[in-house]
């Protein structure tokens, strides 16, 4: 009896079953290892069986999506960069070219439209990828 079939049937069910105690998204990967562990001990052509397996992890992987995006909830604050517009914080330090500020708490790298020192208030006027867009309040 060859032992490679049984080895990847155990492999995937214990990726599976390691999936189910880690925050990990590896359940297609084990589906398709006892997939294809599966086939191979039904004497499946090794290409076709791979194929299946394939397959059979793309659904997995779109099924498991879906159930987890549905059963997720984020229990932390909201933080959606467009929602800083129009907000203000203060200017916690500028270091050359760097111009810090803090705003609700956290700080973020700046791009002042005008001078600024430290302490100064500004407000948000867009955000440019990671850096907020500020000009005095």
């Amino acid at each position: 009896m060859e032992y490679l079939p049984l080895l990847l049937l155990i492999l995937g069910l214990l990726i599976v079953v390691l999936d189910m105690m880690i925050t990990a998204f590896i359940t297609p990967i084990g589906i398709a290892f006892a997939t294809l562990g599966l086939l191979l001990m039904f004497n499946v052509n090794f290409n076709v069986a791979f194929v299946i397996s394939l397959i059979a992890a793309v659904v997995s992987y779109h099924l498991f999506a879906k159930f987890i995006k549905k059963g997720t909830e984020d229990i932390g604050k909201p933080r959606y960069t467009f929602e800083l517009k129009g907000k203000k914080g203060k200017v916690s330090h500028v270091k050359g070219d760097e111009v810090w500020v803090e705003l609700e708490g956290e700080e973020w790298l700046a791009k002042p439209l005008e001078d600024v020192n430290e302490g100064d208030e500004v407000v948000v006027v867009d955000v440019d990828g990671i850096k907020l867009i500020v000009r005095k309040a």
